[in-house]
């Protein structure tokens, strides 16, 4: 009866770690805080909570219910986390701040009856000034496309005056002598239209007179 109720109890305890075991993803930006949730909404006496990091396990911080102490590793893996690694009294869960890309990683919590597994994806921020280029690119481009001669004339005033003025007097000038060879050519058709006219009338007269 005994080893049956030791069975159960091993049973109950790997049926535990195997639902707790899943990762869980989490994503954060650079420079930004992040809190791993323990799951728990309080701990108990015998409670011995720890949190490692990496692929070595290296322990950065833990929490003994019983003996009332919270210790955060700031030596751990060369100060990586120093100044930077909160534990929650209550729950004890996980807290990052300032979080940087080498803080990417697979992250551990270990108690007596829970393990789970965080992996924690920082992504960079985008640098403004590589915005404010990018934004430029592309109002340039946006210029370009919607290209016209109203902008042309805008910006040749502002880079020379009046030279958009001097274009339209050129314009203006273009038409009127284009105006004045086709009044000339109308001119010349008149003529020899009356030409044309006069000759056959003189041709009709000397036919009546023969």
């Amino acid at each position: 009866m005994v080893h049956l109720f030791v069975l159960i109890c091993l049973w109950h305890r790997v049926d535990v770690f195997a639902d707790t075991d899943a990762v869980q993803s989490v994503s954060v930006l650079e420079g930004d805080s992040v809190a791993l949730e323990s799951g728990f909404t309080e701990m108990v006496d015998d409670d011995l909570i720890l949190w490692r990091f990496g692929a070595e396990n290296t322990l950065i911080a833990q929490i003994n219910v019983m003996a009332g102490s919270i210790t955060v590793y700031d030596n751990a893996l060369a100060g990586r986390f120093r100044d930077r690694l909160k534990l929650d009294h209550q729950t004890g869960s996980l807290i990052i701040t300032n979080i940087t890309i080498t803080d990417s990683g697979v992250y551990q919590l270990h108690t007596s009856s829970v393990r789970k597994r965080f992996n924690l994806t920082v992504n960079a921020c985008l640098p403004v000034h590589a915005i404010s280029s990018n934004s430029s690119s592309l109002s340039r481009s946006s210029k370009h496309e919607h290209f016209n001669i109203t902008d042309l004339c805008q910006k040749c005033a502002d880079l020379h005056g009046h030279c958009c003025d001097t274009v339209e007097a050129v314009i203006r000038l273009v038409v009127t002598s284009l105006m004045g060879v086709a009044a000339a050519i109308a001119v010349a058709l008149l003529v020899n239209d009356v030409r044309s006219t006069r000759g056959s009338g003189l041709k009709g007269q000397t036919d009546l007179q023969s």
